[in-house]
């Protein structure tokens, strides 16, 4: 029996360690990542190519401080929604950011197939195919 709720938490852990290879061990080859639509960075990333470079990408724009911890994880069949709460500062402003995001994990195999962020827990849910 696959627990769908540790491997979200064992990639978190992986993002926050900023283990790039452990992290990109846990999704599919075509993995899908869809970031807040309104977000400046919102462009919608395809394969483990992609995923690599982002991570790469976004671990030079902040500084070792920046970590995201798991509020709430929890499964709804094939589908995880987790509640990630995030500190740290940007490396280049010194800016410091605070906030939570909720994650749409979807898998295949064992595997994240997918993954989609959004700032309201009604928008993760319908995305889900959940109702509130």
């Amino acid at each position: 029996m696959r627990d769908l709720v540790e491997i979200v938490r064992r990639a978190n852990d992986a993002f926050n360690r900023r283990d790039v290879d452990a992290w990109m061990s846990f999704f599919s080859p075509d993995i899908v990542y869809r970031p807040v639509p309104r977000f400046p960075d919102s462009q919608e990333r395809q394969g483990l190519n992609a995923m690599r470079r982002w991570m790469e990408e976004w671990h030079d724009a902040w500084a070792d401080d920046y970590t995201t911890q798991a509020e709430s994880i929890r499964e709804y069949g094939d589908v995880v929604i987790a509640l990630l709460r995030f500190t740290g500062h940007a490396k280049a402003s010194g800016v410091e950011v605070a906030g939570g995001i909720f994650e749409v994990y979807r898998f295949r195999e064992g595997k994240i197939a997918s993954l989609e962020d959004f700032t309201e827990r009604a928008e993760a849910l319908k995305a889900a195919g959940l109702a509130e």
